[in-house]
């Protein structure tokens, strides 16, 4: 049931806007839950539902939108959810490094807090470790983005739950975090490789060039209705250098310029970062 004052056709209209300029799908099962936040923002606004629909319009940057898609979004992730994407990632720049590529960049799409971003920054700097070769000879750097401002400044920050380190491999865990008030804190060598940027995913061109090394976009696509994750997947796949890596989680629906390896351990014994899961063939 909704909110009294909050129609049925105002609330279709905060959806069109989430899909016009975001190319984000809001279920009609999330429509009550439109709907209760339009009511709760009316009364902390103290201003009439037509005034409320006119700033809507105006509002280039969807901060409303983006603010209910903040409520919606699932609990912090843990780091290395999605471990056997790093393993590829790994193994994919230890090759690289030790054939002599030396300027390493990725992208985490819609990044959220920063986890798989940061994630991204331990990985490369365990495959610098594995190649034997000195991290002051390695140029190494992470774009994360996201369209929400408040989920940036939180990762930013760089402190996390403990609960969401519980995939962290030791030798990471005690080399590259401490303990805060608040939390486990991220060193800052490590937050010093990641540069957080908002950034609309389905609004093109994008404002960067490639070419990228490796881009994991998980939670990027997950919210676009199926023309704009088409288009997005496209035009971040542009991005890519030759060989590169494009993780997404759906399948057929980006492309990826990168070829798998034969198998898991194509460049010897495999590393701490990837034991605890295999590698799956095929996509990300």
């Amino acid at each position: 049931m909704f909110h009294e004052g909050v129609s049925v056709e105002v609330v279709r209209h905060f959806c069109d806007i989430a899909t016009n300029r975001l190319g984000v799908g809001i279920s009609a099962n999330h429509e009550a839950l439109v709907a209760g936040r339009l009511a709760k923002r009316l009364q902390l606004l103290r201003i009439a539902l037509d005034e409320y629909i006119s700033r809507l319009d105006e509002d280039q940057d969807c901060s409303e939108v983006v603010g209910f898609l903040d409520f919606l979004r699932p609990r912090p992730p843990r780091f290395f959810a999605r471990l056997d994407d790093h393993t590829t990632l790994h193994r994919r720049l230890v090759r690289g490094i030790t054939s002599g590529k030396l300027r390493i960049r990725l992208w985490s799409a819609g990044c959220g807090t920063g986890e798989e971003a940061y994630g991204m920054a331990l990985t490369a700097l365990s495959a610098v470790q594995a190649s034997e070769v000195g991290l002051g000879n390695v140029d190494i750097k992470i774009l994360a983005t996201d369209i929400s401002t408040p989920m940036l400044d939180r990762g930013k920050q760089g402190v996390f739950d403990e609960s969401q380190l519980r995939d962290v491999p030791p030798f990471m865990r005690d080399r590259y975090f401490h303990a805060v008030d608040g939390g486990v804190a991220l060193d800052e060598d490590v937050k010093d490789m990641v540069y957080f940027r908002r950034l609309n995913l389905a609004r093109l061109p994008y404002p960067m060039s490639g070419p990228l090394e490796a881009i994991f976009c998980h939670e990027g696509l997950v919210p676009l209705v199926a023309s704009a994750r088409k288009r997005v997947a496209g035009a971040i796949s542009e991005l890519l250098a030759d060989g590169g890596l494009l993780c997404t989680g759906f399948g057929s629906e980006a492309s990826d310029k990168a070829s798998d390896e034969a198998s898991a351990d194509a460049d010897g014994a495999l590393t701490p970062l990837s034991r605890k899961i295999p590698i799956r063939r095929g996509h990300c």
